[in-house]
């Protein structure tokens, strides 16, 4: 970003007497963009001076411009401030800076200023961005509009309200959904969950490509990191995010059996070469061929698939799945050679291939060095789910099995094996730990037990026993824990003379696996048979040749695999292009904090989650058929409707689509900058009482309590609703109650000031409210009324003969009866006194107003003094009004309390002229 230090007007003298210091980049940088610090920016910049008016909101105009009308005239606000709006951003004095907050403010030697700033992220190129609105439209995800004071939601990519200045959009990215940033391939799931949840399927399936392309894979057999990590499962339980998944797959595969694209049209003369066709070499070929490489995988396996095809059983993984899968890839015009097993790597590279990635997996077992190991019948895991998936199924009818291990490598064996024998096998699992200690997610050792799989803790084979060389049984030792080794579990130890000799048919080792690399030279693998490349770009000391998977990292989830695959695409393109390697994959934010979210979620609708649809156990024992059954599309939009939207923005990318001027960039990051000024006026403005610290008068708990700056947003032209409505049912408000004096001259809330324009704040709402709704009774709650000046007395004096009724009384509290109307229990100071009750359809509390401290954070050098009440505390109101105990630095407005819009105009014209008159003193003018 480039600030623009030279904006003069034709024919102005600009003051800027440096006399030979360092030129300041602005002579005055003014903090908040409300009536205050638009006030002062515009009559400084008519003197001349160069001015920086920072707003850390997207929109100048403050708390003003949300305002209906104002009191005492009831013209309308924005015809009002929006014409100050646009006249101070187009000044050519003036550079406006929404968007970005101040860091530090420090007063150098010289009596100016140095000042750090950034730019807040918005997602959105401002520079580009035309307003149309486009991305607003089409937003999946939909937040609280702080513009409406949260009485409706907006759309996370938005304008902030229609006569924003400038109006442009912006995109709120609290941080990254724990969904996506627990997920290895850092794929949006709540981006896929919001779409499904639009019923936008088809984009949803294509903005997981984005990611992932196995989607149907993953929808079936991944272990969901991402589900462990929901916010939701703080509250009623997580989002079934894989199930979501499945859904959107399987509907997106039975519309299109074939790809809708083709070959990308900027293909490339550059080859590349992967030797393996699992999740990591199927995920590298897809984005490797995005970027127009031709590229050849070599699968040493008759069919595609790697562990896909191979490793999982049909009842996780349907290999018709699996197909429809490959295709997201061969689509592309990957070719795929099956039955080829790679030898040799200079080969490759004499065959004319550029590059070459290995992603041979880790499908070799450990063995048992045990008495019998080699006996018929004893087989590692692999190899046994080898055989059931390419239909060389064993006879295990009336067969004991067991399975050694304790691991997710062992569950599928073992529930396989069920299967296999249509429930009449014997199917034991033998781990020498316990329960707790067993490495198998939960659900996967639940399953296997309700399906008859036999749980042998505690115990470890010791030799297999054989007859003819076939085995016939196992000896086992009974084991006891010991002290925690270093995985951090509690070591096993023999107990000697616990041996006991179990008869089995078949033993099948699920101890481990090892990396498929047997056939590569050993200076290309570390001392456990791992590959070695770069952790950061996946190259080898060769660099055309890359490694991924778990042929370099160790057996891990295919989620996992596919994203190195992805991860070695992308260095390996910018290898072939002859770019850098040295720059980052992936640019992702902070996880979002959980328990922000579950706090703001305090008042959200309970919302249980689906019911997961399974095969009856029964069903389960018989078939290799998929025992999870999808969800219908209502169960499916219903789960997505549970997500809680953690990161704010979903990334669905569906803006980007849309944007014609292409401004919209999620690579976009907070810009610092360090500028030099002459002086600084704050105008940070006041904050606004939340009325929920008042418990007894039901804010937050009775929808029809409202704030009076909430009534605000009902009254004005550009109001939520199409009327003036209460928020509970849509009713039209007939009998209105309006409590002055909420938080204001209170010292339970630590607030003992009047706010000085709240009474003639609510005879506004009171007159508008009589205007949109002829026939309604309105009633103000009051201790007295302050009405001095400025036609405020007329005004009291004018509401009166309208019609409205003022009662003097204190309201101590508010219930609410079952058809959302209000009883007001309140303390009649006129009249007969005492206790009385009156009923209302909707209250409105006309809340104080509180300090704004920013101020005090932003200035790092002697402590900015605040006066007894917490505002800024000026030297001398009457002599030098805005200036403070920090010389060159004043506080404009209601920084220094709390005063209605023409008090504002006046004080800011005062900061104006001292921050100009300390101009011209440190400067020698």
């Amino acid at each position: 970003m480039t600030l623009n230090t030279d904006r003069c007007p034709a024919g102005t003298e600009v003051i800027n007497l440096n006399f030979g210091k360092k030129a300041l980049d602005y002579d005055v940088m003014i903090v908040g963009a409300g009536v205050a610090g638009m006030e002062t920016a515009a009559s400084m910049g008519d003197m001349g001076y160069k001015v920086l008016l920072v707003e850390k909101n997207s929109s100048i105009g403050g708390k003003a411009i949300l305002l209906s009308k104002v009191f005492p005239t009831l013209d309308c606000a924005s015809c009002i401030v929006t014409p100050k709006m646009a006249s101070v951003a187009h000044h050519p004095n003036v550079q406006v800076m929404t968007y970005s907050e101040v860091d530090k403010i420090v007063r150098k030697v010289d009596g100016s200023f140095a000042v750090d700033l950034h730019r807040k992220a918005a997602y959105v190129d401002f520079d580009a961005c035309t307003g149309c609105g486009k991305c607003e439209e089409i937003c999946t995800v939909t937040v609280p509009d702080e513009f409406n004071y949260d009485l409706v939601t907006r759309r996370v990519a938005h304008i902030p309200f229609p006569q924003a200045v400038p109006k442009k959009a912006i995109i709120d990215r609290r941080g990254e959904a724990p969904c996506t940033f627990t997920c290895p391939a850092n794929v949006k799931a709540s981006g896929y969950i919001s779409l499904v949840r639009a019923g936008r399927y088809e984009e949803a399936f294509n903005l997981h490509l984005e990611n992932a392309p196995l989607v149907g894979s993953l929808a079936r057999a991944c272990y969901a990191p991402c589900e462990s990590d929901c916010t939701r499962g703080g509250k009623e339980g997580t989002v079934h995010i894989r199930g979501i998944k499945r859904f959107m797959a399987d509907r997106y595969y039975a519309e299109h059996p074939e790809p809708e694209y083709g070959p990308v049209e900027n293909q490339l003369d550059t080859r590349v070469a992967i030797v393996g066709s699992g999740p990591a070499g199927l995920s590298a070929a897809f984005y490797l061929a995005r970027e127009g490489h031709q590229v050849t995988i070599f699968e040493a396996e008759e069919q595609a698939g790697g562990m896909l095809r191979t490793g999982i059983p049909a009842y996780r993984l349907p290999k018709d799945v699996v197909d429809r899968d490959l295709k997201n890839v061969t689509a592309l015009g990957v070719e795929i050679k099956t039955g080829h097993r790679i030898t040799s790597l200079p080969d490759l590279k004499q065959q004319g291939f550029n590059a070459v990635l290995i992603s041979t997996g880790a499908a070799d077992e450990h063995g048992l060095d045990i008495e019998g190991q080699d006996l018929d019948g004893v087989m590692g895991c692999m190899h046994f789910l080898h055989e059931v998936n390419v239909g060389k199924m064993p006879v295990l009818e009336n067969k004991t099995v067991m399975v050694i291990g304790g691991g997710n490598a062992a569950m599928d064996p073992a529930r396989a094996a069920i299967r296999i024998g249509a429930g009449k096998v014997h199917v034991i699992i033998n781990y020498r730990r316990g329960r707790k200690e067993m490495p198998a997610h939960d659900w996967e050792i639940e399953g296997a037990e309700e399906e008859g799989v036999e749980l042998m803790l505690m115990s470890a084979p010791t030799r297999f026993i054989g007859k003819d060389d076939k085995l016939v049984a196992v000896e086992c030792i009974s084991m006891e824990l010991g002290e925690p080794d270093e995985s951090g579990r509690r070591r096993p130890i023999p107990i000697k003379g616990s041996e006991k000799v179990i008869p089995i048919d078949m033993a099948i080792l699920s101890i481990g696996l090892l990396p498929s690399t047997s056939g590569f030279p050993a200076e290309m693998k570390n001392d456990k048979g791992l590959l070695i490349s770069d952790p950061q770009t996946l190259q080898t000391p060769d660099p055309a040749i890359f490694a991924c998977g778990d042929c370099v990292t160790a057996p891990t989830m295919m989620i996992n695999a596919i994203a190195q695959g992805r991860r070695a695409a992308f260095y390996m393109d910018r290898h072939l292009k002859g770019e850098s390697l040295n720059v980052p994959f992936d640019g992702v934010l902070e996880k979002t904090d959980k328990n922000l979210v579950l706090e703001e979620a305090e008042h959200f609708v309970e919302r249980q989650p689906v019911a997961q649809h399974m095969l009856s156990v029964e069903e389960r024992r018989k078939t290799f058929e998929c025992y999870e059954q999808g969800m219908s599309e209502e169960e499916a939009r219903q789960e997505a409707q549970r997500c809680m939207n953690c990161g704010e923005c979903s990334q669905c990318m569906e803006c980007v689509s849309v944007c014609a001027p292409q401004c919209i960039d999620f690579a976009q990051k907070p810009i610092p900058l360090s500028i030099n000024v002459g002086t600084v006026v704050m105008s940070t403005g006041f904050e606004i009482l939340d009325p929920a610290t008042k418990q007894l008068l039901g804010y937050g708990r009775f929808p029809n309590v409202i704030s009076g700056p909430q009534m605000d947003r009902l009254l004005a032209p550009t109001r939520p609703y199409n009327g003036v409505l209460r928020p509970s049912d849509g009713k039209e408000p007939e009998n209105i109650a309006i409590l002055l004096c909420v938080g204001s001259r209170d010292q339970t809330v630590c607030n003992p000031l009047c706010c000085r324009i709240g009474c003639m704040y609510s005879m506004k709402h009171a007159q508008l409210a009589m205007g949109a709704l002829p026939m309604a009774e309105i009633t103000i709650y009051t201790i007295d009324v302050r009405a001095f000046g400025k036609g405020y007395d007329e005004f009291y004096e004018q509401s009166r003969s309208m019609g409205i009724e003022f009662v003097k009384g204190k309201v101590a509290r508010i219930e609410q009866f079952s058809n959302g109307n209000l009883s007001l229990h309140y303390e009649d100071m006129l009249g007969e006194g005492g206790m009385k009750t009156r009923e209302h359809d909707l209250v409105v509390l006309t809340v104080g107003f509180l300090p704004n401290r920013d101020a005090f954070s932003l200035y790092k050098g002697d402590e900015l003094a605040a006066d007894d009440f917490g505002y800024v505390r000026e030297v001398d109101p009457i002599s030098e009004p805005a200036r403070t105990n920090v010389d060159g630095l004043f506080a404009a407005g209601a920084t220094i309390g709390v005063m209605d819009i023409p008090d504002t105009v006046l004080h800011s014209g005062a900061a104006a002229a001292q921050a100009a008159v300390y101009l011209q003193r440190t400067r020698g003018g």
